[in-house]
């Protein structure tokens, strides 16, 4: 996976981009947490199991990037940092 850094947002938070697959994020190092407009879980984590216990559609489409499975189907914002990563989305999914 090849990130592209997309710009700066503050101190220690940037905007990156997943070459590959279009998925944008949010890096933000002042707390350590990473932001996105979609559900996802961690690449050892089970689609399936995501699937059969109701959290996400049986439809749902996955990409796997930087470690991460994002369920594309699906869009959640809660903060302005996931709204930033959602407008810089480009994976094809919903938004």
């Amino acid at each position: 996976m090849k990130k592209t850094f997309i710009k700066e947002l503050e101190p220690y938070v940037e905007l990156h981009r997943c070459d590959r697959t279009g998925i944008a994020w949010v890096e933000n190092g002042k707390v350590g947490l990473c932001h996105s407009a979609h559900p996802n879980i961690d690449s050892s984590g089970s689609v399936r199991g995501m699937k059969k216990l109701g959290y996400w559609s049986k439809d749902a489409e996955t990409v796997r990037t930087k470690g991460t499975i994002y369920n594309i189907s699906h869009c959640v914002t809660s903060d302005k940092f996931d709204e930033i990563a959602k407008n810089n989305c480009k994976c094809g999914g919903q938004h």
